[in-house]
């Protein structure tokens, strides 16, 4: 996410920080997921350095809407996904009060693929 991110990747950042809550234990139903998951779709469109983890949403909201979950692919998912996020919370162009956000997202995707 670039310095100059829309107001929608901040409102999806936020909506997603909310839904993952602030404890260790979370519990996110498959149609909220896939939801979060269509609106960073949507924001993280046309972002130079994000089409990494545009292309995991995208591969993780497939997974989510089949009708038997590959709980082990989710997992991977989510792990890879955190990992590039981390990356990108570290890009100079990324403020600090959003650094901070990311790194929190980081830490609540991983603690949510430890619970698949």
């Amino acid at each position: 996410m670039e310095g100059t991110q829309t107001s929608l990747e901040r409102r999806m950042l936020t909506d997603t920080l909310g839904a993952f809550g602030e404890g260790s234990a979370t519990v996110l139903e498959p149609e909220r997921g896939i939801l979060l998951l269509e609106g960073w779709i949507n924001a993280l469109r046309g972002d130079v350095g994000a089409e990494r983890i545009l292309a995991e949403a995208e591969k993780l909201r497939d997974l989510l809407k089949a009708d038997d979950f590959d709980t082990e692919k989710i997992r991977r998912l989510l792990l890879s996904m955190a990992s590039h996020t981390s990356t990108l919370s570290h890009e100079p162009s990324v403020d600090e009060a959003t650094a901070g956000q990311l790194k929190t997202l980081v830490n609540a995707l991983r603690n949510f693929s430890s619970q698949l």
